[in-house]
């Protein structure tokens, strides 16, 4: 009888470390997005509250979420490690430095792919028709110098046509803009923003200008696709909340199929959320360009990494990104 009342105890109390297990995960998620077309699923998640959803759905009760707007991966960056947000949308160079520097500690990695989306570098002058043109005078925007996705682009195409070690040759004329930002000072005209290395829909915007030319894209730097953005958590969030964590993923997975289900009805959603102004048409014929994909797989990380391994800008560069900076979660294409 002993016995019996023994293992009676310690199932009870293994019940109970259970249900406590389950009570520990947080009851508010924090996220975080940035400007653009490029962060639909997100709004989509926002408006239809599918986390909320999802989480109810695992028996998490009513979750909180708490949603906010940044500029740039560089202070969604701080925003994460400081506590302040557990859920960001980073472009591959914001995850590569974050990844770089936590390893061992918070462990930063990818936990699903968000677009790959293609970003255009746009000028206003005429006299300018690559990136040979640029003068000392000339101010380019991006989000976030020398860390942001497009700034690392710009750094690529300097290293194509003056050589690898003069990749940093335009980061002097390179200026922190949102998208919003540089998309009004670019249409708006006199001022020392003559380029802006964008996203969409505020490249597609200003390409709606005739004194407005793309001279150079992602495309064309890379040679081809590339994730745009993906979304990216702690080791210790996932750890300590896996039913959030996993109603996260279910509930980005909803939204992206949503959006590849009925474009239009995303659209409209877009404009909810964003306040963009654009026509629908406009918008519609971004989604359904063939370069324009929204998928939660997270692919060719590597063109990225390895540069940044070859300039210095990344230290200890991963051997097989596939495996070190996404969870095992993340789909990674073959492609």
């Amino acid at each position: 009888m002993r016995h019996f009342s023994v293992r009676m105890i310690a199932a009870a109390a293994a019940t109970v470390l259970a249900s406590s297990a389950a009570l520990a995960e947080t009851d508010t998620l924090r996220a975080a997005k940035q400007y653009g077309l490029g962060y639909l699923q997100l709004m989509i998640m926002e408006d239809q509250k599918l986390v909320e959803k999802h989480a109810k759905e695992a028996g998490l009760g009513d979750v909180k979420v708490e949603w906010s707007t940044f500029r740039s991966s560089d202070v969604m960056n701080d925003a994460l490690i400081s506590g302040n947000v557990d859920f960001v949308s980073l472009g591959v160079p914001g995850l590569s430095i974050i990844w770089s520097k936590t390893r061992g500690s918070y462990d930063v990695r990818a936990a699903a792919g968000l677009n790959a989306l293609p970003l255009f570098l746009n000028v206003r002058d005429a006299s300018i028709t690559s990136v040979k043109d640029f003068k000392d005078s000339h101010r380019i925007a991006v989000p976030a110098v020398k860390v942001s996705m497009q700034a690392l682009l710009l750094q690529m195409a300097s290293a194509k046509e003056w050589g690898i070690e003069n990749y940093q040759k335009l980061d002097p004329l390179t200026v922190s803009l949102a998208h919003p930002d540089a998309t009004a000072m670019m249409i708006g005209g006199k001022s020392e923003i003559v380029a802006n290395f964008s996203s969409a829909p505020f490249q597609f915007r200003q390409l709606k200008e005739p004194e407005i030319k793309k001279i150079s894209s992602s495309v064309d730097i890379l040679g081809g696709p590339s994730s745009f953005n993906v979304i990216a958590t702690t080791k210790k969030f996932r750890e300590e909340n896996p039913k959030l964590y996993g109603a996260f993923l279910a509930a980005l997975q909803d939204a992206t199929d949503l959006i590849n289900k009925d474009k239009a009805w995303a659209v409209g959603i877009y404009k909810k959320m964003s306040s963009d102004k654009s026509p629908d048409a406009e918008i519609l014929d971004i989604m359904n360009d063939p370069s324009t994909r929204f998928t939660t797989e997270v692919f060719n990380l590597g063109v990225f990494t390895d540069f940044m391994g070859k300039v210095g800008t990344l230290k200890n560069p991963p051997k097989d990104w596939k495996t070190e900076m996404v969870f095992p979660e993340a789909k990674v294409a073959s492609n």
